[in-house]
């Protein structure tokens, strides 16, 4: 009876021991221990866990000991539940900085009404494909052709639709254009035999502590699904950061901007068309136009915010004006994900359109904020938010810079000052490099004055200028 009695003694003192060292461990891992009040903390509950293993071990009274053994149960039930939502909240960050491998498609096509209906059958048949695709990639068709090159894709299509050509062999963003160009007219008249996946060559730069300053690029992309899907980019955020000054400045770009997308020639593009090529193709634009490095990006797309609202539950937002979808009201309306997400569309039932449809993210974006702050929601769907979050989100940003700034919020506890600057410019219709020639469509040519100025609004937070500076 003694020994069982030693026993389960023991066995409190190494659960009680166990649970605070790792709960120490999870603490310091995410840099909480930097915060004085957190520190004074864990050193009162480690006296109290002193104690309360003394307790165990030399108390004699059995009123005592069972009120040693109700409090230690209770601490240890609240410290598993502190081990549980820590070590989530590691793990979540420790997904940061793995980039997950991604793919290019390429689609072998024929006429909906063709004759060949299997990649064998189109053996020694001609060929149509675009000129930009490398060879390589043409021998993943795994068949002899005669093929004929193309510098457009529309004539391309039209060489099939017309039986110039037997089959044509296309990437998934030139399909992508094509449907967005053509919509049912494309996908309704031809047939898909083969899907040939292409992994993609990907270059991470070497891990390194965080700098003073840096910044990061925020790309809402306009699809559901697989974050990795081709679409256009339609948000597009810059956040310039100062860890030593502690100035945040906000811009956004407007998604029509019209100027020339990186490495390319002819026509002009549309900012948000960058994104059809991938997030390399709209951080390099977005370079040459302002002159900037851009350090990391976050890509997210319409799950991302449905899926989170769903989670958190409605939210509360601002119109300034009756819209005529989801009984949206001028003054504070609650919305659920799919009323709040065509809220952050929205652009045509405003006079400044896209301008108009960016101030509504930006709402969209805080009533969520707002919600997820709320003690309820935080504390009872806390996991679930990381789970939803996990893997609805592509960056480059990695867990030490994450947990860097963990630190230095946790150490100095600053008051973030937050600014806004964003690009403006004129209404127009151009030609594009990424659509038909044929038609034009509406873009946004820059105003150069807005451009210079995010130049050294950008500089001047880099540098370590205050916003009273800038301002002045």
């Amino acid at each position: 009876m003694k020994v069982f009695r030693l026993i389960i003694r023991l066995l409190f003192c190494i659960v009680l021991l166990f649970t605070l060292i790792y709960n120490t461990y999870l603490l310091r891992s995410l840099g909480l221990t930097y915060n004085k009040y957190i520190l004074i903390a864990l050193i009162i509950v480690y006296i109290i866990m002193l104690l309360l293993i003394l307790g165990i071990l030399l108390l004699k009274n059995m009123i005592a000991k069972v009120i040693i053994y109700i409090i230690s149960t209770l601490v240890i039930i609240t410290f598993s539940f502190i081990i549980y939502y820590l070590y989530n909240t590691l793990n979540f960050i420790n997904s940061f900085g793995k980039v997950k491998d991604q793919y290019d498609y390429y689609y072998v096509i024929v006429n909906i009404d063709s004759k060949y209906h299997n990649i064998d059958d189109l053996d020694g048949k001609i060929m149509g494909v675009n000129n930009s695709v490398k060879e390589d990639i043409l021998n993943k068709v795994s068949i002899t052709n005669n093929k004929i090159g193309y510098d457009k894709t529309n004539l391309l299509y039209n060489d099939l639709k017309s039986e110039k050509v037997d089959f044509i062999y296309i990437s998934d963003t030139d399909a992508y254009l094509l449907e967005e160009q053509l919509g049912e007219e494309f996908t309704k008249s031809i047939r898909i035999i083969k899907k040939v996946k292409i992994k993609k060559e990907i270059k991470i730069e070497t891990e390194k502590e965080i700098d003073d300053s840096f910044i990061l690029y925020i790309s809402g992309i306009d699809t559901k699904g697989v974050i990795s899907n081709v679409s256009r980019s339609d948000v597009n955020i810059l956040v310039t950061v100062n860890t030593k000054t502690y100035q945040i400045l906000l811009s956004t770009i407007p998604r029509d901007y019209y100027f020339q997308l990186h490495n390319t020639e002819g026509y002009k593009d549309k900012l948000t068309h960058a994104g059809i090529y991938g997030i390399d193709m709209s951080i390099s634009t977005i370079e040459d136009l302002l002159d900037i490095k851009i350090n990391y990006y976050l890509r997210v797309n319409f799950d991302t915010l449905i899926k989170l609202i769903d989670e958190i539950g409605d939210i509360e937002i601002y119109s300034d004006q009756d819209l005529s979808f989801c009984d949206i009201k001028t003054g504070y309306n609650t919305l659920n994900s799919s009323c709040a997400l065509r809220f952050a569309r929205e652009r045509k039932s405003y006079e400044t359109g896209d301008r108009h449809r960016g101030e509504n993210q930006e709402e969209v974006l805080k009533a969520m904020i707002n919600k997820i702050g709320s003690d309820n929601v935080l504390l009872s769907k806390y996991d679930d938010i990381l789970k939803k979050l996990s893997d609805n989100f592509e960056t480059n940003i990695s867990d030490s810079i994450i947990k860097n700034i963990v630190k230095i919020q946790m150490k100095d506890m600053p008051k973030w000052n937050i600014d806004t600057y964003n690009l403006d410019g004129f209404n127009s219709y151009d030609y594009t490099y990424s659509y038909d020639n044929d038609v034009k469509l509406y873009v946004m040519e820059p105003d150069i004055n807005t451009i210079n100025n995010l130049k050294n609004h950008i500089n001047n937070i880099i540098n370590g200028k205050m916003f009273y500076e800038i301002n002045n």
